[in-house]
């Protein structure tokens, strides 16, 4: 069952005006989104365009405004320029003078990366498969591949190679998938795979199995 409330259309003009300045009452809005929400109340094409022009005569509607307060506060939120740009074309906002914006725009999205691996990852991003699951994650916050290289250069600087110990760290992965010595074929090809898998060398597999399988026989 759906509680929410259906939308009553407007009997006349004022109708749509008061629907108009509710929406801007809660917050900005781009010139495309508050003529799809006022065609929500109306199919009158006049209506709607009166009453977007008077939006924009009194100042209520500023694409420039809107984008800018968008921008700031998407920075905030940890965003990067690609995802900024992508979410403010879905707003209507021409990708031409987007280009312009940022491009004047001094803004660097390097700490704001940085913030962002900070909260997430409370260790080194030392091996491949942490790197690439970093790359894929601030990728998806839309930032650029230069930023994403440097932000994670810059995390590691607080986490020096000495505290890692990444021999450890695939042997305990081992321990947690292998029960016995890793001595046939078939469970050394596995094992091999799922260490590579997580990033490490060739050579840094062989030396974990080996330390894995010490391990087992003093076990014994």
């Amino acid at each position: 069952m759906s509680f929410n409330n259906p939308i009553k259309p407007a009997k006349d003009i004022d109708g749509v005006r008061r629907s108009a300045f509710w929406h801007l009452g809660r917050r900005d809005h781009s010139e495309k989104e508050l003529r799809e929400k006022i065609a929500r109340k109306t199919d009158n094409q006049q209506w709607i365009d009166t009453v977007i022009s008077e939006c924009f005569e009194y100042g209520y509607l500023d694409d420039a405004r809107f984008v800018d307060n968008f921008i700031r506060s998407s920075q905030n939120k940890g965003f990067g320029s690609t995802r900024i740009k992508r979410d403010l074309q879905r707003k209507g906002i021409d990708v031409s003078h987007l280009d312009q914006v940022f491009e004047d725009d001094p803004h660097d999205y390097i700490p704001d990366a940085l913030t962002l691996l900070s909260l997430k990852y409370k260790q080194r991003i030392a091996n491949q498969y942490l790197k690439q699951k970093a790359m894929l994650f601030l990728q998806s916050k839309g930032h650029h591949f230069d930023d994403i290289f440097k932000a994670i250069d810059q995390h590691n600087e607080a986490y020096p190679v000495d505290d890692c110990d990444y021999l450890s760290e695939a042997v305990v992965l081992l321990s947690r998938k292998f029960k016995t010595a890793i001595i046939e074929r078939k469970l050394h090809d596995k094992a091999m795979r799922l260490l590579i898998s997580r990033g490490n060398s060739f050579n840094n597999a062989l030396d974990a199995i080996k330390a894995f399988n010490d391990d087992m026989d003093k076990e014994e």
